[in-house]
């Protein structure tokens, strides 16, 4: 169906696009908080996901993947960043778990709807019909 093959594609996408968010913020000393970009080129989370221009793909997953992670629910991904508790550490441990969702996403079925006839007993919704 086409409807699959977009879902699948914009999922594809998602998870090219968060590979590189990773590789880009893969070592401590190229993340860093308040700052989208450095003069030395170290990149926030939301700093690295637009150089990548992965914002409108990722939001969404990293959202998520940050309230799974934390057990706290952040409005933007920018709060989460700039956090005193947030570490290096904890963003990669959410990129990975927003890989994952992504990845699990991609390998589960479409839903999958199946008719039930009416019960017995029912009528039908608009009576019933005679030529």
């Amino acid at each position: 169906m086409p409807l699959d093959d977009n879902r699948h594609d914009e999922q594809s996408d998602a998870l090219e696009k968060i590979d590189k968010v990773i590789a880009l913020l893969a070592i401590e000393d190229k993340w860093c908080k308040f700052f989208a970009e450095t003069s030395d080129r170290r990149r926030c989370l939301w700093g690295a996901m637009w150089v990548e221009d992965a914002t409108r793909i990722l939001d969404v997953p990293i959202l998520e993947a940050i309230r799974q992670v934390t057990g706290h629910h952040h409005w933007d991904i920018d709060t989460f960043n700039d956090h005193p508790t947030t570490t290096h550490a904890t963003v990669l441990e959410v990129l990975h778990q927003a890989r994952h969702n992504i990845r699990a996403a991609m390998l589960s079925p479409a839903p999958q709807y199946r008719w039930k006839p009416v019960p017995s007993g029912w009528s039908a919704p608009c009576g019933t019909f005679s030529y």
